[in-house]
């Protein structure tokens, strides 16, 4: 293979926002194809590409430990979401957000054009990585990443890769691509490229629906940070009844007459302060399976939209050509990129039915802890009603079950808050299921469109 020309310059290569590309490599990153905007954004002609390895357009102003990250995701097996900054033949630049995703043996990696406040971010932070490269290497690097991941609020890169995805797909939604499927010259007579146009349409539709469904991640992920926030609070509401039922076990004693009925209402209270918290522990930990589902839908989701995206970009890029040739030539890509949709769409399926029983468990477990809440209710009021009769003013028993009465309220609050919104989102799961069936319909359909056209390929080789 030839070397990379190291030679840069500062020009930009034109990159339309309403464009995006692909590639498609082996395993050893051996390019095996592309779509037009890819031959063209490159510079190389697309002999010049396939066969080579992708780093025929690495920049040097890529941190090499960005490159590490993305090798270390998807050789394990999982998708990853990088900003990158690639050089032409010529030695200009171009900026992508790259998602890169393992199939079979291959990789498909798709980009689009970077327009976010999570950019700009990122390419102070990529210098400051290319800088301790220099000075101290890889490790050094790598450790830094994270440091500045942190700093710009992400806990890890996964958390980070999301983000970026799903910003910069926001502001795509304003975007429209051209398409020449409405010019008054555009002939259909070849019968081949009558079924493409079919397969355009569903594709269309498909992208309608997932245009719907990702108007919906601002829910998911405002489920996620309420129920963090709310099981973090009946937490600590949890652990202010266990000291309150110490208090009041501790005062009991000090009562000369009636002493042994505060120490029955401060064992009960105890009791109950420790079954909710067994409720309660296992509500947060049910939570935290919650929460790490929903930040897989929305990032698969999120990589769903870009991927029927493609498919529909690349179709209408063979359409625009009007050309069998073409057709032919992008017939196992756009194969590949349905495959691609139709994996991610059944890893969504299977996720969402995660969901279903998780937050399921959530409510069962609310369910149990309101019974509990309305049983300490009643120890409560039993305790007043034996505090105004105490003669003893320094066992302070009135205040103590008025600081009950509050936790009680107020854990009963942060119940309902949290019934409430797990309905909601138990409703809505359950219809984004009901379309992701529908959605999965339509990629059937997709795909038998695409096993017709090659049929008719086939027949017509004979």
């Amino acid at each position: 293979m030839e070397k990379n020309d190291h030679t840069v310059t500062l020009k930009e290569a034109k990159l339309n926002s309403d464009e995006l590309f692909f590639s498609i490599t082996s395993h050893d990153s051996t390019i095996l194809s592309g779509n037009d905007v890819f031959v063209r954004i490159s510079g190389y002609t697309k002999e010049e590409l396939i066969g080579h390895f992708h780093n025929i357009i690495r920049h040097p102003d890529m941190p090499r430990v960005i490159f590490k990250t993305l090798w270390d995701y998807i050789q394990a097996g999982k998708p990853i979401v990088a900003y990158v900054k690639n050089k032409t033949k010529e030695g200009g630049y171009y900026w992508v957000l790259a998602a890169v995703f393992p199939l079979k043996e291959r990789y498909v990696s798709i980009r689009i054009k970077p327009d976010t406040k999570v950019f700009s971010a990122v390419r102070e932070l990529y210098f400051k990585l290319l800088i301790a490269e220099s000075k101290e290497g890889m490790e050094e690097s790598e450790r830094l990443m994270a440091v500045l991941l942190r700093e710009l609020g992400y806990e890890n890169y996964d958390h980070f890769m999301g983000d970026a995805l799903q910003s910069e797909l926001k502001g795509r939604q304003k975007i429209k691509s051209q398409s020449c499927m409405q010019a008054e010259d555009f002939n259909m007579a070849h019968p081949l490229l009558s079924q493409l146009k079919s397969a355009h349409t569903q594709c269309e539709i498909l992208l309608q629906e997932y245009d719907r469904w990702f108007e919906k991640i601002d829910f998911f992920a405002d489920i996620k940070s309420i129920f963090e926030e709310k099981g973090m609070a009946l937490r600590y509401l949890a652990r202010d009844i266990v000291n309150l039922s110490l208090n009041t076990s501790v005062s009991s004693y000090k009562v000369e007459n009636g002493g042994e009925t505060f120490g029955i209402l401060a064992r009960d209270i105890r009791i109950n302060a420790k079954e909710n918290d067994t409720l309660i522990h296992q509500i947060h930990q049910t939570i935290e399976k919650l929460s790490n589902a929903l930040k897989g839908i929305v990032f698969l989701v999120s990589a769903i939209r870009l991927q029927i995206e493609m498919v529909t970009y690349v179709i209408d890029e063979v359409l625009c050509k009007n050309s069998e040739v073409q057709m032919v030539e992008m017939h196992g890509n756009i194969c590949d990129l349905i495959a691609l949709v139709t994996e991610y769409s059944d890893k969504t399926k299977a996720l969402q039915g995660e969901l279903d029983g998780e937050i399921k468990e959530v409510l069962a477990y609310l369910d149990q802890l309101e019974k509990q809440m309305m049983y300490l209710g009643y120890v409560q009021v039993y305790g007043v009603i034996e505090a105004a009769g105490s003669s003893d003013e320094s066992a302070r028993f009135g205040i103590i079950f008025a600081q009950l009465k509050t936790l009680i309220k107020e854990t009963e609050q942060e119940i309902e808050t949290m019934q409430k919104m797990g309905k909601s989102f138990d409703g809505e799961n359950r219809s984004l299921m009901q379309r992701s069936e529908e959605s999965v319909v339509m990629l059937e359909r997709l795909s038998e469109v695409m096993m017709m056209i090659k049929a008719r390929e086939e027949n017509h080789g004979k």
